[in-house]
């Protein structure tokens, strides 16, 4: 509208309230006086302002109750809010999937329970982003707003603390707040998981702008990564390069990019070259002892899991009897979970060796 008012096609713009223009006096002032200059003016339809001093006062003075108004009423919808919020109830917007608002309190939906438990044990088990959101529209599941699913929709499911139990609210955290769906172990795992996919970003190249030596190839230079990248000339041809980072973002490098195909045959070549026997003896040796460690570390913090857990409930159990509940049923438990832990311990001595 202000835009328009440049070509001198109006002469007045028509509201209902001065409230209805702008919400604080500086918008106020700066859109009238823009307005001002392409000979147009504000009218209130249900204000009579005059055009002489005292009309000056009065439109100064109802904006200023107008902005006040706004402003007071702001504080209590935001007051009101985090009283809500402090009781872990729904503040309204979005609901994340799987969930559902009754009396104002978040409740699982049955209905839809299976699809977050089953994104996270997709991404957990190797499934790429683009193969869960293949599955998901394919099987024609929607998001909570009814979409198809995208990564930026997974990425929220995966990064919900609201599936572990814990209800937010700005920088507002309450643990068990909300019903959990998700164990803390699987939301910890899908974190690890994310970061590690963040320090590898030739995975979610396509085919064409697929990169072998993204995260490999450094400047001579400068020392700096060398990353790809791909134009098209005047007559239409697709070229691929890699080129200094340092130099593509600064200028600063004197290092020229090199052809893709150029730099990967050569590195290619160089790599087959030292894979004689030896080494791939080597290489695999290295590969098994990594593979039996990273299991061995999954498998500790399992075990160690086990572990507080069972530590958690069995002091749990002795409290219960010092308050004297059911002592006999309670002393059993006691010995269950003890029994659990003596059979649990012996494999935590395992695996440190």
């Amino acid at each position: 509208m202000i835009a328009d008012s440049a070509k001198r096609q109006f002469t007045g713009v028509l509201i209902y309230l001065l409230n209805r223009f702008a919400r604080n006096r500086y918008d106020s002032a700066t859109y009238k006086s823009k307005l001002s200059k392409n000979n147009a003016r504000v009218l209130s339809a249900r204000e009579n302002i005059s055009d002489d001093a005292s009309g000056v006062l009065m439109e100064a003075i109802l904006e200023g109750m107008a902005e006040y108004y706004s402003k007071e009423l702001s504080q209590k919808v935001k007051r009101v809010l985090e009283i809500n919020a402090q009781k872990c109830l729904s503040t309204g917007g979005g609901i994340a999937l799987e969930f559902k608002v009754v009396d104002k309190k978040f409740e699982i939906d049955e209905d839809k329970a299976p699809v977050v438990k089953r994104i996270y044990e997709m991404y957990l088990s190797g499934k790429t982003m683009a193969n869960i959101i293949c599955y998901l529209n394919d099987n024609g599941i929607k998001t909570s707003h009814g979409n198809p699913y995208d990564k930026n929709s997974i990425r929220k499911i995966l990064t919900n603390k609201r599936y572990v139990g814990i209800f937010t609210y700005g920088d507002m955290e309450i643990p068990d707040g909300i019903p959990r769906i998700i164990d803390h172990y699987t939301f910890e795992q899908a974190q690890i998981q994310l970061e590690n996919n963040k320090k590898a970003p030739a995975r979610s190249k396509t085919v064409q702008d697929y990169y072998l030596l993204t995260t490999k190839l450094f400047c001579g230079h400068c020392d700096c990564s060398m990353t790809g990248f791909s134009g098209t000339s005047h007559t239409k041809k697709f070229y691929q390069y890699y080129g200094c980072v340092t130099q593509r973002r600064k200028g600063s490098c004197k290092k020229k990019a090199i052809t893709k195909d150029v730099i990967e045959e050569k590195v290619i070549t160089s790599v087959l070259d030292m894979l004689n026997s030896k080494y791939i003896e080597m290489i695999a040796q290295k590969i098994a002892d990594l593979s039996q460690k990273e299991g061995n570390t999954d498998q500790l913090k399992r075990i160690k899991k086990q572990i507080r857990e069972n530590e958690v409930a069995t002091d749990n159990l002795i409290k219960a009897i010092e308050q004297g509940k059911a002592v006999d049923i309670l002393l059993l438990q006691i010995e269950k979970r003890q029994q659990e832990k003596l059979l649990v311990k012996p494999n935590l001595q395992k695996k440190k060796y």
